[in-house]
């Protein structure tokens, strides 16, 4: 390294030696002394401006530089002042690279020395080469002298050797190359395709090796066409996974398509595949049901679908519909596949797993489409409105099942389902029309012919226990099944969702057909009669009081009250709801047609038994039974559209006009509480029918709850108070008090005759309400409601009884009051109702009695509205003859007529 660094000093020095000999010019301006020289050494700006003044075309090595500079030089150039410039540039140039060069080299000493070494030892490395060779040509040169022929022969017989073992071992390739295609034939039968694929691959290869051998060229004819039959047996496979897919087999498969080449191809012809499988396989099930009627094979699909005899419509819908499932549960299951973890797609490119991923996906909606394709001709095969009821709902049932199976396929729940929807949507109008007015006519039928007796049933009877209404028990454990595992359709361990199991039938139990036995009742209780110690006249005579027992409803011990036409409604509403559920583009006609069907029995329930002064009582009840008349009831004239059922008729066997079973109370107190049963039914129902109705028809739902069922409530009162007008022989008392007098002149301290007849009246009407009570317990709020009209009606007796008095002394007056006290007193015992109906009314009128005629005026205008022209006259005639005259009450009378106008 020292020697070296000598060496470029050297070569430095004899530069600027070399440029200090130099003649000086004799141009002043020119004259270069060694003091300039130095001061170009030291000087960095010039030096970087003389460098970059260096043609770069001279750091090539392609060309001579001295040539290159010579060639520059004008021709005829005479000037030696400027070429002695010239010169002295190209040294200063020279100067600067060769300094550079240096600078560069002793930045990089350690670089340098590493090489030096190298190219020290590759000097010594060859040095030895050489010798090695110099060695082994002599010895060749000795041995060649030293051999003799047979050492000549024994090598050639070596030579020949070799050769016929290598052919040997060729000839053994050969015969394995024909022997392959044996093996390929295994491999394919074995659906191994990787295998054979590789297999015959490597046999290829090798053929080529060996393709001068005449027999080799047959083999490769062969192994081209066993090739080919791999991807025929590939296909003929791939088709098979669109029916029954399996995992293993398909990911040989997809393993050999990804051998080959073809993967994305492949994809292509799957969708070919699913879509002939849907194609062939509907049209082999359909052609089962349909090859009993001699149907010629050729016959296209739509045509096909119409000869499947009704009897087998729905059997045959049912294995349509599963087996599209199953061709959708593998193309899932593929899916699923390609977007899991697996060997294969590890081997994928990502080109290829977006390609294959995205081609399934976007075929999600062309299988959906072709389902959709092959159901729809089938659903418009069969005029359905033909079909039993169950059997039209299982149509429903099933198809609105396939669109839940497609949307979970497709992954959203906003799919195409048109072709499925439209079909059964025009068919299920005009079969529910049909339906509808069938159900009626029915009802009509059993409203007629209803003897309303009661039909025996259990305490824990609910309408969940029909099996109209299975549906919603069922539909409520699936909400509880999902809640608690993930259902899916196309899990493993799922079966077909279209075929029927007979969960859904089930025997109804809730008939309650036992006697009662009253061995546990006290036998005080059973007493018909019951002696009463109470002194009830001066002579002492004990008189018997009937204190009849009343069985009294109890829900923990009787069942709802309700008839077998009742029965019938609720199995109506069952299907209706039934029908809402599988198709909810109707849901509202078929809500419409439930309140129709409701409001007709409590319309019929009116018209048997309900009272003729339900104007001025109920306007509101009134008004709802006059639309209910005009809305559904036929009239003179048949409306062109809607419903019309005929008015109902009671039945002959049915009398309500006997006192003794209290006008019918019986069959009234069934009919009354069977239709508030019904309406109690629809409360549960609310929450169901909420969510099925859409959001612009709910303002009926809520009319209908808020108005139609509340009324049918107040039928009761309606209902009930034809008994209590005709209870009791309210003309008869009112006669006896016509015949008292009142215009007594001492206190009496003993009710008038009328009293005890009231109130033997009440205890007879007492005993048939308990008569009735066995064999129908009777609620306790109809039993008060019944007490309260007929009390009410006694109290109207006593206001017309009182009314009729033309004259009244103070001590009359007293006797009216000890006569009404006395009544009070008794009804306690037969109602606990507070305050007691019609009680303030009367005694609000014995009191104006007792008032001065300047304060009778004004309890005129106060209480008109609630007695009449004759009694309130009454008042003035009994009131203003002890101080007035005749012009006084003839004012007072013509203020009450002026009332009773403006009333």
């Amino acid at each position: 390294m020292d020697k070296i660094r000598s060496l470029i000093h050297t070569h430095q020095q004899r530069s600027i030696d070399s440029i200090e000999d130099e003649p000086i010019l004799l141009d002043e301006k020119n004259i270069s002394t060694k003091k300039d020289w130095e001061d170009h050494k030291d000087d960095p700006e010039e030096r970087e401006q003389v460098m970059k003044g260096i043609d770069k075309i001279l750091f090539t090595g392609d060309i001579d530089p001295s040539f290159k500079l010579l060639q520059e030089l004008p021709e005829n150039e005479t000037d030696l002042i400027a070429l002695e410039e010239k010169r002295r540039q190209m040294r200063l140039q020279h100067y600067f690279v060769g300094r550079k060069l240096t600078d560069e080299l002793l930045n990089k000493k350690e670089e340098f020395n590493t090489e030096l070494d190298r190219v020290i030892e590759l000097e010594q490395d060859l040095q030895k080469t050489f010798a090695v060779t110099v060695d082994i040509r002599f010895s060749v040169k000795q041995a060649k002298l030293g051999l003799t022929d047979g050492a000549i022969t024994l090598l050639g017989y070596y030579s020949q050797r070799q050769r016929l073992i290598a052919l040997l071992n060729t000839l053994k390739t050969i015969k394995i190359l024909h022997k392959t295609d044996e093996r390929l034939r295994e491999l394919i039968d074995k659906e191994d395709f990787p295998g054979a694929i590789q297999l015959c691959r490597d046999c290829q290869h090798a053929a080529v090796t060996y393709r001068q051998y005449t027999c080799i060229q047959d083999l490769n004819s062969k192994l081209k066409d066993t090739a080919v039959l791999i991807e025929e047996k590939l296909d003929e496979v791939l088709s098979v996974m669109c029916i029954n897919f399996d995992h293993d087999r398909y990911s040989k498969i997809t393993t050999a398509y990804l051998l080959l080449g073809k993967l994305q191809s492949a994809m292509d012809q799957l969708h070919m595949h699913f879509t002939s499988a849907i194609h062939s396989r509907t049209y082999e099930t359909v052609y089962r049901y349909a090859s009993n009627t001699s149907v010629d094979q050729k016959i296209q699909y739509e045509d096909l679908c119409r000869f499947v005899p009704p009897e087998l419509y729905i059997e045959c819908l049912s294995n349509v519909l599963t087996t599209l499932w199953g061709i959708m549960t593998s193309y899932q299951k593929m899916l699923s596949y390609h977007y899991s973890n697996n060997s294969c797609d590890e081997k994928l490119s990502q080109f290829d797993k977006n390609y294959v991923q995205q081609k399934l996906q976007l075929g999600l909606a062309r299988i959906w489409q072709d389902v959709q394709n092959k159901v729809n001709p089938y659903l418009t095969s069969q005029d359905l409105s033909q079909f039993q009821f169950d059997d039209f709902i299982k149509v429903l049932d099933l198809v609105n099942r396939l669109i839940q199976v497609g949307q979970e396929f497709c992954g959203t729940p906003n799919i195409p389902c048109d072709l499925l929807r439209e079909p059964l949507r025009a068919q299920s109008v005009q079969y529910f029309r049909r339906y509808h007015t069938s159900r009626t006519e029915e009802l009509y039928m059993f409203l007629n012919m209803e003897l309303w007796e009661l039909l025996p049933v259990k305490p824990t009877f609910t309408t969940l226990q029909l099996n109209e209404f299975r549906f919603m028990a069922t539909k409520n454990n699936a909400k509880k099944k999902l809640n608690e595992i993930d259902k899916s359709y196309f899990s493993e361990k799922t079966s077909s969702p279209f075929i029927f199991s007979d969960e859904n039938v089930m025997e109804e139990s809730f008939f309650d057909f036992q006697e009662d036995s009253d061995s546990d009742v006290n036998e005080e209780l059973k007493q018909d009669f019951v002696e009463d110690g109470t002194n009830e006249n001066d002579k002492g005579n004990k008189r018997k009081k009937m204190t009849s027992k009343v069985t009294f409803h109890n829900s923990s011990r009787d069942g709802p009250i309700l008839t077998n036409t009742t029965l019938n409604v609720l199995r109506y509403i069952g299907k209706y709801m039934l029908m809402m559920d599988s198709l909810k583009p109707i849901a509202f006609d078929v809500l419409l047609s439930m309140s129709q069907l409701f409001e007709y029995y409590m319309y019929a329930v009116y018209m048997f038994f309900g009272s003729t002064n339900v104007e001025s009582s109920n306007p509101r009840l009134a008004q709802l039974l006059l639309k209910i008349q005009s809305s559904i009831i036929l009239g003179d004239e048949p409306r062109p559209s809607g419903i019309n059922i005929p008015p109902p008729q009671v039945s002959d066997l049915i009398n309500l006009h006997d006192a003794q079973n209290l006008f019918g109370l019986k069959e009234r107190l069934i009919a009354t509480e069977s239709l508030v049963f019904l309406a109690s039914q629809f409360d549960l129902w609310k929450e169901y029918l909420d969510n099925q109705i859409p959001g612009d028809k709910l303002n009926f739902l809520n009319q209908f709850y808020n108005q139609t069922l509340p009324l049918s409530r107040e039928l009761r009162e309606a209902v009930y108070s034809g008994v209590a007008a005709k209870a009791m022989s309210y003309g008869a008392v009112l006669q006896l008090m016509g015949n008292v007098k009142w215009e007594i002149k001492e206190l009496m301290s003993e009710p008038n005759s009328y009293v005890y007849v009231m109130l033997q009246e009440m205890e007879a009407m007492q005993q048939k309400i308990s008569v009735v009570s066995t064999f129908v317990p009777i609620p306790v709020e109809v039993y008060q409601m019944i007490w309260s009209l007929s009390i009410n009606e006694l109290c109207q007796v006593f206001l017309e009884g009182f009314g009729s008095a033309r004259k009244c002394t103070h001590e009359g007056r007293a006797w009216m009051q000890l006569d009404f006290q006395q009544f009070i007193v008794q009804v306690d015992k037969f109602i606990t109702i507070k305050p007691i109906p019609g009680k303030d009314v009367v005694e609000n009128f014995i009191k104006a009695y007792y008032l001065t005629e300047a304060d009778l005026e004004q309890w005129l205008r106060e209480n008109y509205m609630s007695y009449t022209s004759k009694q309130l006259n009454s008042v003035i005639n009994c009131t203003t003859g002890q101080f007035s005259k005749m012009m006084q009450r003839s004012r007072l009378s013509g203020i009450v007529d002026e009332l009773m106008r403006k009333s």
